[in-house]
């Protein structure tokens, strides 16, 4: 299985932290339902900084690291993905989130680190990824709603993910 870390940026930098991260949350449990083998490191809630940060990343030989946000997680999601790919390359990189959502061309040019953006509702879109990552056949562009890196570093956008109807799915 997959070796998933997700790590929640801070929201607001002067602003206590009030709430769960959903998304991510879901996000985790969908993976973990699959059989992935996921953390979570909610750097909002503990705001422990870089050091902490940095152990957590090293701390596993991670296949995906994931992260996203609101606009305002903007400077730390760009810090989290600079340690990620500095700390794990091998990793790959995959943002989402209504940060990256909202104008996705500008947004993976602002994080040349990102290998992978998710564009729109990312609950089934990720275990295809995940999927592809343990299968070691990686195809982004085989995926809906995604933004990803070509081979010659330019930036593709796959058709978009029809929105799930059915929460229960889930």
């Amino acid at each position: 299985m997959a070796k998933v870390l997700f790590i929640n940026p801070v929201i607001r930098a002067d602003d206590s932290p009030k709430h769960v991260p959903y998304g991510m949350a879901l996000l985790a449990a969908l993976a973990m339902k699959e059989g992935h083998l996921v953390n979570v490191y909610d750097e909002n809630a503990w705001r422990y900084g870089d050091d902490v940060l940095r152990q957590v990343i090293e701390s596993d030989d991670w296949d995906v690291i994931g992260t996203g946000g609101i606009s305002t997680t903007h400077e730390c999601a760009k810090r989290i993905c600079r340690l990620s790919k500095e700390l794990r390359p091998e990793a790959l990189l995959v943002l989402g989130g209504g940060l990256l959502t909202s104008i996705p061309r500008e947004i993976m040019t602002f994080f040349p680190q990102v290998d992978i953006g998710v564009v729109g509702e990312a609950f089934l879109t990720f275990n295809e990824i995940l999927a592809q990552v343990y299968a070691k056949k990686l195809k982004p562009e085989t995926i809906k709603g995604l933004i990803f890196r070509d081979e010659n570093r330019d930036l593709v956008l796959t058709p978009p993910r029809e929105l799930l109807q059915d929460l229960d799915s889930l």
